[in-house]
């Protein structure tokens, strides 16, 4: 090969513990032998053909080594968000330890928009076997990744996200002394207007990276409120509205009212829904267990409320402060009903089932 490169896009990465569940469940063995054999088959004739169009591209190679006279692979920025929150106990082995830590209000789980930037890989006139190239490849970007470890454990949001203040606050200062010089260039009144520009840069960036941190400590704080309650229907539900991003500061507002709305009403309701629930649910055991849920979430859920309300308010302030402008859907999110069955987009069904979540 005289010259081989390859671009990687820059890229957004996003996973939940749902997504890892299901992927689990896709590669674990069924119990069903029937169903095993089946599934064994189908694989075999995957293989089968995998194996046919390698060995037809292979005849055109025949050589052991293959010269590279300039191999190269782009630089890669990935912009990472994990939440490990999403999904059932019996996905994930470490539930129990993140259920602890949950528990006492560290949800040590969640990253938002992290960046990792990797450096390029780069060979020049060298012989290498296909095998070794790809454990070097890959033995690069590993050691590029453990390097920006310190990335992801400042990341974290029950520690404010400390990297994403410190990235906001060099682009602000950056701002600062780059628009009133690239102004200056140009004349006076250019110099005033980056001047202006530069400034309110930095403020914005100052003011919206301490709110953003505040409001990512209390959202963890409430996660872990939420998870005290026990309450799956009530979490997942807070976690589809603190997912909502608001398109003002007012909307910040409306949802962080909305959210200890909820957390009142529903703690002082479950004093007696939760036991007539548990009751129906597993007889006497379950009507205890249900006292023991609603004495919990009358304390857990109002004070889950108010800590959801200053997260959903300094959120707002940061979206003020940093001018952040939403991106919204072209169309409402698809309704797909109790089955799981995916039909096509109908959107009366999407406006209906927008309306009544709203």
């Amino acid at each position: 090969f005289r010259y081989f490169m390859v671009l990687i896009q820059e890229m957004a990465l996003k996973i939940d513990q749902g997504f890892l569940g299901a992927l689990s469940e896709l590669f674990t063995p069924s119990t069903d032998p029937e169903a095993e054999r089946q599934r064994s088959k189908l694989i075999q004739q995957d293989v089968d053909a995998l194996n046919t169009e390698l060995m037809e591209s292979s005849l055109t190679d025949l050589s052991m080594l293959s010269f590279f006279e300039h191999f190269h692979i782009s630089p890669i920025k990935l912009h990472l968000s994990l939440s490990l929150a999403s999904g059932g106990e019996e996905m994930i082995a470490i539930h129990s330890l993140n259920l602890l830590l949950k528990s006492i209000g560290a949800t040590l789980t969640d990253v938002d928009d992290l960046i990792f930037k990797l450096a390029f890989f780069e060979i020049k006139y060298q012989f290498y076997k296909r095998d070794q190239l790809m454990k070097r490849v890959v033995r690069h970007y590993s050691e590029q990744l453990l390097k920006q470890m310190y990335v992801l454990v400042l990341g974290l949001d029950v520690l404010g996200n400390p990297f994403g203040l410190i990235r906001g606050l060099s682009e602000g200062v950056e701002a600062f002394f780059y628009e009133p010089f690239q102004g200056a260039v140009q004349g006076p009144e250019e110099f005033a207007e980056g001047f202006v520009i530069g400034v309110k840069s930095l403020l914005g960036h100052t003011v919206g990276g301490a709110a953003g941190v505040v409001s990512r400590i209390t959202g963890s704080v409430g996660k872990g409120l939420a998870a005290i309650t026990m309450d799956k229907e009530f979490q997942q539900k807070r976690r589809e509205e603190m997912g909502r991003q608001p398109k003002d500061f007012g909307d910040s507002l409306a949802k962080g009212g909305k959210g200890l709305l909820r957390g009142v009403v529903g703690g002082v309701t479950g004093i007696i829904t939760k036991p007539v629930e548990g009751a129906k649910k597993e007889g006497a055991a379950g009507f205890f267990k249900g006292i023991g849920k609603g004495l919990v979430g009358v304390v857990a859920r109002p004070t889950g409320g108010i800590v959801d309300m200053a997260s959903s308010t300094f959120q707002g302030i940061q979206r003020v402060a940093e001018s952040t402008e939403e991106v919204s859907n072209l169309r409402p999110p698809r309704f797909i009903r109790e089955d799981g069955i995916i039909r096509p987009y109908d959107r009366v069904e999407a406006e209906g089932y927008d309306l009544f979540e709203v």
